[in-house]
């Protein structure tokens, strides 16, 4: 009998999120198409809080309504139950959706209704993370303004610093200072924000971090330092400018080598001779990894290695030895 029980209630259940999908699917229909006559119309008997049971992103109707940006229907959500804060599972919520597409009166309009400027959903960040990554300035001041942290940081998505770097958003990247933002603050796979602007070879980049207090020789493990991955690319002006700012040019970093290690291992005959003329050690030796079984590296041997004629040429005129 229990058993029998536990059955209906599960087939019970089962009909119910069946329903609620099926209206849910109409309201977001509805809710696509902007028609805020009808979304009210079902309103009167949808939950405004429904999910939709598919894989098309967001699943929330307010989701939606941020991704199509009709404030007066994200109005009308709101006054029949429609929570801020609710969204489906895997995707945005409302404020990070207005956020990144720059709609900055729905990102009032949400704040103002309780909407947490700080909420952490993983592989969408937050809203201040979504609103640096659709380079929307506007948005980022009033999110700072109402209290978004400037240092949150969330694996997979770095953080705001960090992507302004990556996006050359110097404007954003000063805001972000003014709030007390971290500017050496590290972000796994991606090392700092110096680190990655200088591996793009973004000088205006690199020189306004410089500028603002960046640790020219900050390393990060697995994500080498400015100046060895500014080498590595061949970015001369980049690795002329960390120099001169006081990057050390022998500084080696475990996986990535040294800066003059990494430059002629990729060719960049240029690059390996300004280090060498700035005091890069031709000889260094070192390993790629913790083991005993890492191989030993130095200048010479990678370019060998990669057949840089010309920049073997040159380490061998300077003393190097494999």
């Amino acid at each position: 009998m229990k058993y029998v029980a536990s059955l209906l209630i599960s087939l019970l259940f089962s009909v119910v999120l069946n329903s609620q999908s099926d209206n849910c699917d109409d309201l977001l229909r509805a809710i696509w198409s902007k028609d805020a006559r009808e979304v009210e119309r079902l309103l009167q008997s949808q939950n405004p809080n429904c999910t939709y049971y598919g894989e098309d992103q967001p699943r929330s109707p307010l989701g939606v309504a941020a991704t199509v940006g009709d404030l007066n229907i994200a109005k009308l959500l709101v006054k029949y139950g429609a929570k801020v804060s609710f969204y489906a599972k895997n995707d945005a919520n409302a404020l990070m959706i207005a956020a990144e597409s720059g709609n900055l009166e729905l990102v009032s309009f949400l704040i103002e209704q309780g909407a947490n400027v700080n909420a952490r959903i993983q592989n969408d960040g937050t809203p201040l993370i979504a609103a640096v990554r659709g380079k929307n300035i506007d948005v980022v001041k009033l999110l700072l303004k109402k209290g978004a942290d400037p240092d949150i940081d969330m694996d997979g998505d770095g953080s705001p610093i960090l992507i302004a770097a990556k996006t050359d958003q110097i404007e954003v990247l000063k805001l972000l200072m003014s709030y007390s933002a971290d500017i050496d603050k590290e972000s796994p796979g991606d090392g700092t924000g110096l680190i990655r602007a200088a591996a793009k070879g973004n000088l205006d980049m690199v020189m306004a971090m410089v500028k603002l207090g960046a640790d020219v020789n900050k390393a990060s493990d697995g994500d080498g330092n400015p100046l060895i991955m500014a080498a590595r690319s061949g970015h001369l002006e980049v690795v002329k400018y960390l120099v001169e700012s006081g990057a050390d040019v022998n500084r080696h970093v475990r996986g990535d080598e040294t800066p003059l290690i990494r430059a002629a291992w990729n060719g960049h005959l240029e690059t390996v001779k300004y280090l060498v003329a700035k005091g890069a050690d031709v000889n260094t030796t070192v390993r790629d990894g913790y083991g005993f079984n890492s191989e030993r590296r130095n200048a010479l041997k990678m370019a060998k290695r990669e057949d840089h004629d010309e920049v073997v040429r040159f380490l061998i005129s300077k003393g190097a030895k494999e």
